[in-house]
């Protein structure tokens, strides 16, 4: 199972850090593991870098760019996402960042793609913190496993 943290950076940030990385998922990991008062701190840190997530941009985005079905759950706030292969993902929709969920790399790859296309600010970073790297659209178009 694939699971990865995707974070959408302001323009800035990205621009700066784009050779720094570390630094990024560094931040991002205190976050996730500090507790109280450090924890509204690294909050406020994580906001500044951020930008908020639109679901419905985030729906026409996928829409226009997955090659697959794209399905949605508002209660939930995700996607249920299904690649042309017939492999599904889930894309759970936060206020600054997703979660994305797959049994199978070549879906995840599919929807990193997509997402690369709607913005190529978006940071991913595995569940554990120990992988990460910036979303980037294969330049011909293609997709790859």
């Amino acid at each position: 199972m694939v699971q990865y943290w995707i974070y959408l950076l302001n323009e800035e940030v990205a621009g700066h850090y784009r050779d720094k990385t570390e630094k990024i998922v560094e931040l991002l990991r205190e976050h996730q593991c500090a507790q109280a008062p450090f924890k509204s701190i690294y909050r406020k840190q994580v906001e500044f870098i951020t930008e908020r997530l639109s679901f419905s941009r985030l729906e026409l985005g996928l829409k226009e760019h997955f090659s697959g079905n794209v399905g949605k759950n508002l209660e939930r706030n995700m996607f249920v996402l299904q690649n042309e292969a017939g492999d599904e993902a889930l894309l759970i929709v936060q206020k600054r960042r997703l979660l994305l969920v797959a049994d199978n790399p070549s879906v995840t790859n599919d929807i990193c793609q997509a997402l690369a296309l709607i913005s190529p600010f978006f940071l991913a970073v595995d569940a554990h913190f120990a992988d990460y790297g910036w979303l980037t659209a294969s330049l011909d178009g293609r997709k790859f496993a």
